[in-house]
């Protein structure tokens, strides 16, 4: 019972670091386009 408790843990501290290594990689990507969409659209009201 300890055993599989420990696998299943495991597993679940798993899955849950993958899913936040993808939020964090989503929220990484959705700054860099917030910030690069800024930036194009300061370029064209400059002009």
């Amino acid at each position: 019972m300890q055993n599989l408790l420990q696998r299943d843990l495991g597993s679940s501290l798993l899955s849950l670091a993958v899913i936040l290594g993808w939020l964090g990689l989503f929220f990484v990507f959705l700054r860099v386009l917030t910030i690069s969409i800024k930036r194009i659209l300061e370029t064209i009201f400059k002009k």
